[in-house]
Formats: structure tokens, sequence, C-alpha cells
């Protein structure tokens, strides 16, 4: 029972060091220097302000604010930001084409699978839960700035291309290789929870399957997923574990989003204060004067 919870820290902890190495490496990339503990410090800012706002929108801005405040100079951090994102889009783009390729061809008959395996009653539980979250995205896009995805990828690009050129050829492999090794690294959560449970789903189904949804984020224009990740969950994306399946979704979520979250907020609170972190959990979200008018 211990080691369930084990291997998943550890698979997390691994991550949280390989991002570390990656932003650090951006930074002497741009001319400066950053401590591991600084590292470590401000990607938490990213991760809790990524995860609380609408296409996580939070995270730059947050994690500029932790390596100002780590010493370096405004200009010297938006290269080392330019840089790291100039070699995250790429290694996203391949995983779409992997998982693309990986899903694509046999979802017919993936389909009819998942269909043979789920009573009536299961059904009607899954479109419940797919009206509820339907109903809670409406009501959250009432308080969402419209466009935030065509602006943030605006945004990165531009910051990251007018600085990627001066970049060594080969700091931007190693960039892309760490990027790769972390979304690895949180994908393999979900296999370590299911170590040594009977009839656990294949590896291949769990694995690709948490890197897919990992990834929803990045296209939904709400707070860490807008509940489309638990929806897909539930239905089996990423593996029928039958009457665990609520339960493995919850620690999933746990450990892929909530602990870390939870570390970065407090972090936040405790270094930059309540003001300042209100105003980056924030990012994305309409004005109150707005919301008033409207």
């Amino acid at each position: 029972m211990i080691i369930r919870h084990l291997l998943p820290l550890l698979a997390l902890a691994f991550d949280v060091l390989v991002r570390a190495w990656r932003i650090q490496l951006a930074v002497w990339t741009a001319g400066g220097r950053l401590t591991f503990g600084d590292a470590v410090q401000l990607n938490l800012y990213g991760e809790a302000a990524s995860t609380l706002t609408p296409n996580r929108l939070g995270g730059e801005p947050a994690r500029f604010v932790g390596l100002t405040q780590a010493g370096l100079r405004p200009v010297t951090a938006l290269v080392a930001l330019g840089v790291e994102v100039a070699a995250e889009w790429p290694v996203f783009a391949l995983m779409a084409v992997g998982l693309a390729a990986y899903y694509v061809p046999g979802w017919e008959a993936a389909a009819e699978v998942w269909l043979r395996k789920h009573l009536a009653a299961d059904l009607v539980l899954i479109e419940s839960v797919v009206l509820a979250v339907l109903l809670v995205v409406y009501v959250i896009q009432r308080f969402v700035k419209a466009g935030t995805i065509r602006h943030r990828v605006r945004r990165q690009w531009r910051v990251a291309m007018a600085h990627v050129r001066r970049a060594p050829w080969w700091v931007m492999v190693v960039n892309a290789a760490l990027t790769a090794v972390s979304l690895a690294a949180r994908a393999l959560v979900l296999p370590a929870l299911a170590w040594g449970m009977p009839g656990a789903p294949e590896f291949a189904v769990m694995f690709l399957g948490s890197l897919a949804l990992l990834a929803v984020p990045l296209a939904v224009p709400l707070p860490s997923g807008g509940g489309g990740l638990e929806v897909a969950f539930l239905s089996g994306f990423a593996g029928d574990f039958g009457r665990r399946q609520v339960a493995m979704l919850v620690l999933w979520r746990f450990y892929t989003a909530v602990l870390l979250t939870v570390l970065g907020v407090y972090a936040m609170i405790r270094s930059l204060g309540l003001a300042m972190a209100q105003e980056l959990f924030t990012i994305g979200w309409l004005p109150r004067s707005r919301k008033a008018r409207e």
C-alpha cells in the first residue's frame, strides 16, 4: 500500500527536478544564474498560477516574478522564458502527432469495446457528469476573458522567437529533451498508482491516456481543464479501473495537480504576500467592474 503512494511521489519529485534543471539551463543561456532552490520555487509559483487561471495564463507571469525575485534583470528573465517556450512547443507538437497516431486509427474499435463493458447505469452517470461539467463551463466562461488562447500563443511566440536565434542549438535540444522527460515523469504517476493492482489496465493505455489528459489544459480555456479531464478519466480514457475508477481519479488529480498547486500557493503567499498572489491568480478573469456592468 505504501509503495503505491511512494512511486507517484518519486515520479512527481523527478518531474520537479527536471523542470528546475530546464529553467536553470534557460537562465544560463540568457546570461544569468539561478540557484536550484529558486528554480524549484518559481516553478511552484507557475504551477499554482497555471492551475488556477484560464488557459494557464498566470503561469508565465508568476514564473517571471519568481525570476526577478531571484535577482535576475527583467530582460534576462524574459529571454530565459522565451528560450524555454521555444523548446517546449515543438515537443508538444510531436506529442500531439504521436498521440493522434496512437488513438485515431483504432477509435471505432476502442469505442465498441468500451460500450460493451459499460452498463446503461454507467452511461447515465457519465452523461450526468458531462451535463454538469457543461453547466459549470458555461457559468465559468461568463467570468473569463475572451480570446485568451490566441493571445497566449501569440505572446509566447513573440518573446520566444525574438531570442531563440541567439541560443546555441544544443541548448534548445537539451531543453526540449528535458521537457519530454518532464512530461513523461508526470504521465508515469498514473501507472505508479496502479502498481500491483489486480486487473490494472495496460501500461500503454494508462501512460498515453494520462499524457493526453495532462495536455488538455493547454487547449481548454478554463482552469485545470474545466472538468473535461474528469469526464474523460471517468469514461475510461486512461484505463478502466472498475469500481476504483473514482478513487483513482481523485488520487491521480491529487498527485498531478492539487499537491504542487497547494505548495505553490503557500510558497507564493509566504514569499510574495497575499496581494501579489491574488493578482497573479486572477490573470485571465474579468475585472470586477466589468462583471458588475454585465
